[in-house]
């Protein structure tokens, strides 16, 4: 498919970025990612609203906050947020929703310095966003409760502790934190429905369409009004609203895009 020129969609939603992450550890696609925003730019595409609904910095492989205290970790910020902020029209709102690997914190909550940084540019640093339309959260809230999240992030510090001192250990420690400690994404049809109906009555979707990332499935339940925006570290995914059309679309090369599904409302 290709994207109009000067077209001014209502929103731009996307999620699981995982900024900062070294790709010595995992695949990023981050050239990519900066692709995909400049060519919105060039083709002067700009949004009412813009949704990054949450794993957009990577902070459970080192941590974010320290990196944006140095000249070569705040460039890295300006490179993406520089962009990002460029698709926003004048008066738009631009929503930052808390992942949970934005935060290593006991309260799922940014560290001050990062909730400061997007503060100053305008970013609206929250949990959950709702109006009238749609819910946009990151989706982890069906995976964790507060007593899970606090359990997973005091063993998570410890392995990180150990892995900072012994960076050969690095990959063993995320190994067994993910293998007993995180539980896994749903995969089958029963796992799927069950987790994005826990979800639903988490938000009070009701009629609603619910947006959310975290598994990293692409996907749209009509049925439900659920979408999920995939991630970009692996499915380079995103989602556009345009009125009461949502539409989910893969970038499968430098300036290519495969439309996946259209959810109608």
């Amino acid at each position: 498919m290709k994207l109009p020129r000067g077209k001014i969609y209502d929103s731009f939603f996307i999620s699981d970025i995982h900024y900062l992450l070294n790709k010595r550890i995992k695949s990023h696609k981050h050239k990519e990612l900066f692709q995909l925003l400049d060519h919105f730019h060039k083709k002067e595409i700009r949004f009412q609203n813009v949704y990054l609904v949450g794993d957009i910095i990577e902070s459970w492989f080192f941590s974010a906050d320290r990196r944006l205290t140095r000249i070569k970790g705040k460039k890295r910020f300006n490179k993406l947020f520089d962009r990002l902020d460029k698709l926003a029209l004048e008066n738009s709102r631009k929503y930052y929703i808390v992942g949970n690997h934005d935060t290593t914190s006991y309260l799922m909550r940014l560290s001050p310095r990062i909730e400061s940084y997007l503060k100053e540019r305008d970013w609206i640093v929250c949990e959950k966003v709702e109006d009238e339309v749609l819910i946009a959260l990151h989706g982890h809230q069906g995976q964790y409760n507060k007593f899970t999240w606090i359990g997973s992030i005091f063993v998570l510090r410890i392995l990180h502790v150990f892995a900072s001192i012994f960076p050969r250990v690095f990959k063993f420690s995320e190994a067994f934190y993910h293998k007993h400690l995180n539980r896994h994404d749903p995969t089958s049809t029963e796992e799927i429905l069950s987790y994005y109906q826990r979800l639903s009555k988490l938000t009070h979707q009701g009629h609603k369409v619910l947006i959310s990332g975290h598994t990293h499935d692409f996907l749209c339940i009509p049925k439900i009004n659920i979408i999920n925006t995939g991630d970009w570290v692996k499915s380079n995914t995103f989602v556009l609203q345009d009125g009461r059309k949502f539409v989910g679309i893969r970038m499968t090369a430098r300036k290519n895009y495969k439309k996946e599904f259209t959810l109608k409302i």
